[in-house]
């Protein structure tokens, strides 16, 4: 008899990369509409460590695209298991690079909502996002997912 798996929430459903964006327009905004000031601001280095945040959830992607696994969070299964690349070094290399990018975009920004920002999407998908992965790769990939996540960590 076939595992009756829950469907996901919208929070699930709806992919990472919108919610960042997401909470920063909204600390930018809500920033702007309070009329704070930055509090520290780089343009410079934020454009550059966004920049290097996009290479990393890029390179996350590629790897994706190549092993042909599907990239929604909320995809009733996984074709693989992708340990390699970037994966052997973080489980989630796409995530860690969109909250790189995040905290690029703080820096542009500068204000403390676009800081409190990526700290609210690195809760969200810690909290929301990666155990429900979490709890499919488990129930898809078992003992190589186990073993995966005791020599991986989660982040770096």
């Amino acid at each position: 008899m076939a595992e009756k798996i829950q469907r996901p929430s919208i929070l699930v459903i709806i992919p990472p990369p919108i919610w960042a964006l997401m909470f920063v327009l909204i600390a930018w905004q809500g920033g702007k509409a309070m009329g704070l000031e930055p509090i520290f601001r780089t343009s410079l280095a934020g454009w550059s460590v966004a920049a290097l945040g996009l290479v990393i959830a890029g390179a996350g992607r590629l790897k994706f695209a190549q092993e042909k696994t599907e990239i929604l969070p909320a995809s009733a299964k996984n074709s693989a298991l992708v340990t390699t690349g970037l994966f052997s070094f973080t489980r989630n290399p796409m995530y860690l690079g969109w909250l790189i990018v995040m905290i690029g975009l703080a820096l542009v920004i500068g204000a403390a909502p676009a800081y409190a920002a990526a700290l609210v999407f690195f809760l969200f998908v810690n909290f929301i996002s990666i155990p429900y992965e979490e709890e499919k790769m488990e129930r898809q990939f078992g003992d190589d997912y186990h073993a995966y996540k005791k020599r991986v960590r989660r982040w770096i």
